[in-house]
Order: C-alpha cells, then sequence, then structure tokens
C-alpha cells in the first residue's frame, strides 16, 4: 500500500503543478515546452517521464478505487511518449506549430483538466490507502 501512495502522491502532485503552471501562466507554459521539445536532450528526458509515470501509474494504482481511469490514463501517457520519441522532425515541428497557434484559454482548460484529475488521483490514493 506504501507504494500506491508514493506513486499516487508524486504523479498527482506533478500534475496539480503542470495544471496551475498551465492555468496562471500558459504563454510561459508553452514556450517553455516549446524550447524543451526542440532540443533532443530534453525532449528525451520528457519522454522518458511520460512513459515511466505512464507505466507506473498503469501498474501501480490497481488497487484503488478508479483502478480503470488510472489504468487508460497510464496507457494514454506511455503511448504518448512513445509517439514523442518516434515522430519525425517535421512532424513534431507541425505538431509543436498547431499547438502554439491554440488560444491560452485552450491550454487554460487543459490546465483544469489536469489540476481536475491530479486532484482526484491524490484523493483516491488516500482514500484508498488509509
Amino acid at each position: 500500500m506504501i507504494q500506491t501512495l508514493v506513486v499516487g502522491g508524486v504523479i498527482g502532485l506533478i500534475w496539480v503543478g503542470i495544471g496551475v503552471a498551465m492555468i496562471a501562466l500558459p504563454a510561459w507554459w508553452q514556450d517553455r515546452m516549446r524550447r524543451t521539445l526542440a532540443d533532443p536532450l530534453g525532449r528525451l528526458l520528457v519522454a522518458q517521464g511520460m512513459i515511466l509515470g505512464g507505466l507506473l501509474l498503469f501498474l501501480g494504482t490497481s488497487a484503488l478505487r478508479g483502478a480503470w481511469l488510472w489504468t487508460v490514463l497510464g496507457a494514454l501517457a506511455a503511448v504518448k511518449g512513445l509517439l514523442l520519441l518516434g515522430i519525425s522532425a517535421a512532424l513534431r515541428d507541425r505538431w509543436m506549430e498547431w499547438w502554439g497557434r491554440c488560444p491560452s484559454w485552450l491550454h487554460r482548460l487543459a490546465g483544469i483538466l489536469l489540476l481536475a484529475l491530479g486532484t482526484l488521483l491524490a484523493v483516491d490514493t488516500l482514500q484508498g490507502t488509509l
């Protein structure tokens, strides 16, 4: 049970932090991600973090009440990380250009969703382990 608490707590905290950054400073977050994904080492680290976090979420939350949701989100995160590693530079650049043209309210909406998911994960983790 302590493993579930650690996995759920760390991933929930990361999601809440990213969600707050996306809500409060969408332009800063957008610029930061653009610069990180343009750098090969940054892209590798972000993709590996997504894959690791997705696998931990996929495997580490099976004891929770909302295990089906966390399993699906973990699988999606791992697939997203793998796609980020495997796509061509041209496709990645087009995707980043499209993402840069999105209005800030859309980034804030994604931040609200991520903040809500992080909070739900933390609550589900606490209820499942205590």
